[in-house]
């Protein structure tokens, strides 16, 4: 890291894209996709098997709550049907929910964790003298959130951060209306047209300083919350809400509301799933059997377990035409805070190609110069591949300065 004007004392770099257990960090829509695909992947099956999740969850979907809510649909299924014992497939958020809400009604379950942990895509690790979440990170839609509310009764530290108040940069010159360029494109686009296509066509009845806002909103409000490039992603990914409702994050870390929600259940660690058979009375799947079973595997991974019977014709259409978003977190440690500081924490750099286009300044509330990059969809093969995690560290290192310098550049 020699060419750089501040080095990190410490960085972690996420991989959920090589996890074998999630294939990415949550679901998204691919072309022709619309909520209703979530809607039909999660019905019941036969009196006997569920699939839940965010993937399932069309109010709330790629969001910790949204897997919290469907895991309560779905043990609620399980209650409706009178059972006796309960398989649940992942520790997960969804997982978690519907063992609770089981145990809750007398019924044994017990919970299948492929992964040596239990929380799924929600993990705190430790960077320096502080705690940082490599997953899911925030409490969404906060008001409305459960999650939030088993946080707060906690009494868990909690920090709001404003996704609508930026400190933005744009490495071309000034940063244009980003938000009126956004509405302009949904309201603008010819949803009949594939999403890629619908864009170009928008943005060829555009001037240069409009196509630029447009292009600039599209990498910031679709492809840094879908996490596939537009050619991958259905129209309907334009209407999925994503930050922006009293987000709130938990500074000492997202795991410590895992292990309390995990308290008393009765949890198997590394057992990973290949097959479920639910073609006989009882449902059989990691050498247990049960009456009914409850599979919140992420739609990476549903792909790679062997239903027998198959699937339905119904729920393998909706599964292809789910896939998994690419996003992953770079997190640099300094000895001090050389970049300006943001009133809401929150950071967004606008270049082309996109990188590391959003950024969250952890520093106030965890007491240590602490920031985290995001980066998603093909910026991730322009960065990621062929690099070691050091070299990567570098490249992120590299964009926050160039941000940097833009900002301190708009206001000299």
């Amino acid at each position: 890291m020699d060419s750089l004007r501040h080095r990190p004392t410490a960085f972690h770099v996420t991989h959920w894209s090589d996890d074998p257990f999630s294939r990415g960090a949550y679901s998204t829509l691919l072309p022709g996709a619309t909520p209703e695909h979530r809607r039909r992947l999660g019905e019941a099956l036969g009196g006997k098997l569920v699939l839940a999740g965010e993937a399932c969850n069309p109010i709330a979907p790629a969001m910790t709550h949204g897997a919290w809510n469907d895991g309560l649909r779905a043990a609620d299924i399980a209650i409706e049907n009178g059972v006796r014992r309960v398989l649940v497939i992942g520790a997960g958020f969804a997982g978690l929910a519907a063992a609770r809400r089981l145990r809750e009604a007398g019924i044994d379950c017990v919970v299948l964790e492929a992964r040596d942990r239990i929380g799924g895509r929600v993990h705190s690790i430790s960077l320096g003298p502080v705690r940082v979440d490599e997953g899911a990170a925030w409490l969404q839609h906060f008001d409305d959130n459960p999650l939030a509310t088993f946080a707060q009764e906690l009494g868990l530290s909690l920090r709001e951060t404003d996704f609508g108040r930026p400190l933005a940069a744009a490495a071309d010159g000034p940063v244009p209306d980003i938000d009126a360029a956004w509405e302009a494109l949904r309201t603008g686009i010819d949803r009949a047209l594939p999403l890629a296509e619908g864009v170009a066509r928008y943005l060829d009845g555009c001037d240069e300083p409009t196509r630029r806002a447009t292009r600039f909103a599209l990498d910031a409000n679709l492809i840094l919350e879908a996490c596939l490039p537009l050619k991958s992603l259905s129209v309907d990914a334009l209407d999925e809400e994503g930050v922006g409702a009293g987000d709130r994050f938990l500074p000492q870390g997202y795991s410590q509301l895992v292990a309390h929600l995990a308290e008393g259940l009765d949890i198997r660690l590394n057992q990973p799933v290949s097959t479920i058979d639910w073609s006989g009375e009882q449902v059989q799947a990691g050498g247990e059997s049960a009456d009914f079973c409850v599979c919140t595997a992420p739609v990476g991974v549903l792909r790679d377990i062997h239903f027998t019977p198959p699937l339905p014709a119904a729920q393998q259409d909706a599964l292809e035409h789910l896939g998994m978003g690419q996003l992953e977190k770079v997190v640099l440690q300094f000895e001090q805070r050389w970049w300006p500081v943001s009133p809401s924490g929150y950071l967004r750099w606008y270049d082309t190609p996109a990188n590391f286009g959003e950024w969250l300044d952890l520093t106030d509330a965890v007491g240590t110069p602490t920031i985290a990059g995001l980066i998603a969809a093909d910026a991730l093969e322009r960065v990621f591949v062929g690099r070691s995690d050091e070299e990567i560290a570098v490249v992120a290192c590299e964009a926050l300065q160039a941000w940097t310098d833009a900002v301190r550049n708009a206001h000299l």
